[in-house]
């Protein structure tokens, strides 16, 4: 607990004005990625990259002046008007004191180097923590279907960072850690933000893994989790080209809810403990002026999370997944 708020102490001085000024047709060069957490049809309303939008959110909180902005988005006046609106109406601005705010997380390069940073000895505690609940997994494993085809190992990035850590876990962190709901924005709850990433990158912002439905049905479900489903990856939807791991309808109560409870209570208590410490990076980064602490965190969770998953797989924990991904059918 000690290092981890000396280390946040350390860093608060690197990031008090960690953004410089940018112009806007900076921004616009940039790569973007808009991220949603949603259940259903309480999503958003509006796809904000329509006219650049997230172009023009993520400007405003450079503080460039909207006639800047418009200007260079060649927005004319009644354009500019009706997209401010419908950000307004969506719960996506805000104005303060005359001044208009994102409503929703913004996170550029600059503040996702600064969280990465912050919590690399909090990845290292849940790693560690993790590696002691690996008996009980593997006894769970060992009773699965998919014992016969593939060992512990071998599905170990699936189990101890998806199932642990993201898809198996996420809503368990909103229940049991932040205990509130999601944003309501013209009556849908969800979480968005935008992501800056490194232009070019064949890797996702930040490097962040995460879990993408390919094809579902009533009684099949294929998805992939990884960190390169991006435009630079070519070809990486093609799953009938790869290797699908396939999970029997037997297998999918293991996997989706007695393997995350194993962890569950510890993850909790580990995040518990380091509440105040995370409410404190919340205000340093100026995040307090544009969201609320909830859905702050449920993004920083996601870089939190990757960075154990790296620790797990530079010990050789984890099998680092061929081409960063990992393809998996669950029969439901």
């Amino acid at each position: 607990m000690r290092n981890l708020v000396l280390l946040i102490s350390i860093l608060t001085i690197s990031s008090c004005n960690i953004e410089n000024k940018k112009k806007v047709d900076e921004i616009v060069k940039s790569t973007l990625d808009v991220k949603q957490i949603s259940k259903g049809n309480s999503k958003p309303k509006i796809d904000i990259t329509n006219d650049e939008m997230d172009v023009f959110l993520v400007a405003l909180h450079y503080n460039i002046p909207v006639s800047e902005i418009a200007n260079t988005l060649k927005w004319d006046e009644e354009k500019t008007k009706y997209n401010i609106s419908i950000l307004i109406e969506n719960g996506l601005l805000q104005k303060q004191d005359d001044k208009l705010v994102p409503g929703l997380g913004i996170f550029t390069l600059e503040r996702g180097r600064l969280l990465t940073e912050k919590c690399s000895l909090l990845a290292k505690e849940i790693a560690d923590s993790i590696k002691g609940k690996i008996p009980d997994l593997v006894k769970l494993h060992d009773n699965s279907d998919i014992s016969k085809v593939y060992s512990f190992y071998d599905l170990s990035f699936f189990y101890l960072s998806d199932v642990l850590l993201d898809v198996g876990q996420i809503n368990n962190v909103e229940k049991r850690f932040l205990r509130k709901e999601r944003p309501l924005r013209n009556g849908s709850r969800y979480y968005l933000a935008i992501l800056e990433k490194e232009n070019e990158s064949i890797e996702e912002a930040y490097g962040i893994y995460g879990n993408q439905v390919i094809v579902r049905n009533d009684s099949t479900l294929i998805s992939v989790y990884g960190n390169t489903r991006t435009d630079q990856h070519k070809g990486w939807k093609n799953y009938k080209e790869k290797v699908v791991h396939s999970f029997s309808k037997n297998d999918f109560n293991t996997v989706v809810y007695e393997m995350p409870k194993v962890f569950l209570p510890t993850l909790v208590q580990i995040l518990e403990k380091h509440k105040l410490d995370f409410e404190k990076v919340y205000k340093e980064l100026a995040f307090d002026k544009e969201i609320t602490f909830e859905e702050f965190f449920i993004w920083w969770y996601h870089i939190i999370y990757t960075e154990t998953t790296d620790v797990l797989m530079e010990q050789n924990v984890i099998k680092r997944p061929q081409d960063g991904l990992f393809y998996y059918k669950m029969s439901m």
